[in-house]
This record gives C-alpha cells, structure tokens and sequence, in this order.
C-alpha cells in the first residue's frame, strides 16, 4: 500500500507512540528493521495534525515520539561527520559513524511488537479457556456410602464419570451376541448433525429436558457413539445442561435457554393472549 494514501486514525485507537508506528509501518507493507523514516515521519506528523482535541495525558507520549523521529530524520539527512560531531558535543563520546541512527527505535518497536504478541497470545487462551468445560474426577476410594436421609440431596452438576458410567452400561445393556458378525463399519457423520439431532430432541421434549437413557433409545451403535460425543461438545459449549438430581440417580440432559429466543417467545404468547 503506497505511503502517501489518506487514513483516519483516532489517537484513543493506539496503545501508545509504538503501537501507531507499527501501524504506519505494516500499512507501508515494510519491514521494521528498514523504516522509511522520513515517510514515516511525515506520516506520524499527519496523524497528529487530525487531532481537534488534544488529550494531554494521552498525547504527551505521541509528542515525545515526534521529537524524536524529527531527531532521527535530521541525523539521516546530516553527513556522516557532521552527524558525528552534532553526536559528539556535550561531552560525551561520539557513536561510530556506520551505526544506523534508526537502530534504537527499531529495537523499541521489536520489544513492543513482542510483548504485544504476547498479550495477543494471552488473550486468546483465555478466551479459549472460557469455553472449557471444567471436568471433576470422583475419586471411588474417597466416596463415603449415601444415607437414606441424604438420598435427596441435589448435586449442582453430573460429573463426567456419571456420564461415562451411564453410557457403559447402555452399551452394556445391548447383548451385541445376538447381533450374529459383527463388521466394523466407519460412519462419517459430522459431529455437528449430531448435535443439531440431539438439540432437535431436547427442544420438542417436555420442558426441554430429556432423560440421558431416552436420548439413547432405538439408536444405533454408531448413532450413540455420535450423539454421545455431540453431549459433551455441547456440554463444553454450555449450550446444555447436564444435572442428576440424586447420587447415583437418573442423569437429565436441558437445553440451555436463550434469552432472546426466550423472550420472543414471551412476546408472541402475551400478543395472542
């Protein structure tokens, strides 16, 4: 993309000075170790002029940043001896003439484009890990035997063993024997049918919830495996609800209502009322 084309940038958009350079520079399809420092800076300079009211807080960062891009493009313009003399005065020692006067900033930038990326990394695991379906292992050893004073206790979730339990003994239950052969046969269902099939079952249900053993009814081995597989994708999508009652009770599998399709329905039941 060609350095002079217009853009509209808002200064509350960027982190900070760095954070607009490296914008400016990918818009210039560039690399960062070879800035164009005078487009750059021009560039910088039309950014600020758009700005009607300026933050001071917020803007004096994006001055700081000016000052010393003017600084760069001044000592890349001068001669090198110039350059190393203007670098000299004061006292201190004068820097090498074949040092790039960009190469401060460049590594500013490759500092900030790393913890930048890192945030970037960060953020997207956490959101990754939101829709993780925290799992919690029953340890048998541990599990003291249920009164029946206590039998009516609720849990607030199944654990995931409970559904593994329940799914072992559906399975256990078929007398595969009678069967005759059995021939191992690939089914190439996507998951996503299965759960459309699942939810379909669940929204026609009384109340929206259904036993986990009568999802399992008059279904094929690999149609169980399949909705089985679309139950806990579900489940780790939060999109229903996986509850038994009692320990070692009936595990019940709910649709997760949606607020909007909840209310529209309220609405259309109160307009033909």
């Amino acid at each position: 993309m060609p350095l002079h084309e217009d853009y509209t940038v808002r200064i509350d958009a960027f982190q900070g000075p760095l954070d607009l350079l490296l914008y400016l520079i990918r818009r210039a399809e560039v690399d960062v170790h070879n800035i164009p420092i005078h487009e750059i800076t021009d560039q910088y300079f039309g950014f600020l002029k758009q700005i009607d009211h300026v933050d001071i807080d917020l803007a004096g960062e994006f001055l700081v940043m000016a000052a010393t891009l003017i600084e760069i493009k001044s000592r890349t313009l001068a001669p090198p001896k110039a350059r190393a003399e203007a670098d000299g005065d004061g006292g201190a020692p004068a820097p090498r003439d074949d040092v790039d006067p960009r190469h401060e900033l460049v590594q500013q930038l490759l500092a900030y484009q790393r913890y930048r990326n890192a945030a970037e990394e960060l953020n997207h695991r956490r959101d990754e890990f939101r829709l993780r379906y925290a799992a919690t292992v029953r340890p048998e050893l541990d599990r003291a035997p249920v009164d029946a004073e206590d039998a009516g206790v609720e849990l607030e979730d199944a654990h995931l063993l409970d559904l593994f339990d329940a799914y072992e003994r559906i399975v256990g239950s078929i007398d595969f024997a009678r069967l005759g052969e059995h021939r191992v046969e690939y089914d190439d269902t996507p998951i996503a049918l299965h759960q459309e099939d699942l939810l379909d079952q669940l929204r026609r249900a009384p109340m929206r919830r259904a036993s986990f053993r009568r999802i399992f009814e008059g279904r094929t081995r690999l149609e169980a495996i399949g909705l089985f597989l679309a139950m806990l994708e579900l489940a780790r999508q939060r999109m229903i609800l996986v509850e038994q009652n009692e320990d070692g009770g009936e595990i019940e599998i709910a649709v997760v209502e949606d607020p909007v399709e909840e209310s529209v329905s309220d609405d259309a039941s109160r307009g033909s009322a």
